[in-house]
């Protein structure tokens, strides 16, 4: 996947994932499908996302079924969380399900802070 993305070609990015993938963009936006997933990253990939690259650190693995795997992984530099959904396929795995969300350290730090205030009371 993240060979993929330094290539910028937005069917080798999509093949990563399942025909029938669903995958929940940065910016909320719903993918359905490889073949949306190969244009709008095919679109990035020739502009905003031209010549970058992605580096996923991996936080947990979990698998759910010798065929499904959960990950959990986090993007340090855009701060944010990702969760992928990894089925066995002939050739290895497949990403059926992806979301990547942003943190709000602010947020965070208030959700925090009211649920140890919550605790005290």
């Amino acid at each position: 996947m993240c060979d993929a993305w330094e290539q910028g070609e937005g069917n080798a990015y999509a093949a990563c994932f399942t025909e029938d993938s669903d995958y929940v963009t940065f910016n909320g936006m719903h993918l359905r499908g490889r073949s949306e997933n190969a244009r709008l990253h095919g679109a990035l990939f020739r502009g905003v996302l031209k010549r970058t690259r992605i580096t996923p650190n991996v936080s947990s693995i979990e698998l759910l079924s010798s065929t499904v795997a959960l990950v959990h992984s986090s993007n340090d530099r855009k701060r944010s969380r990702q969760t992928f959904v990894l089925v066995k396929a002939e050739g290895g795995w497949l990403i059926r399900s992806f979301q990547n969300t942003p943190q709000r350290p602010v947020s965070i730090f208030f959700t925090r802070w009211l649920q140890r205030r919550q605790r005290q009371l």
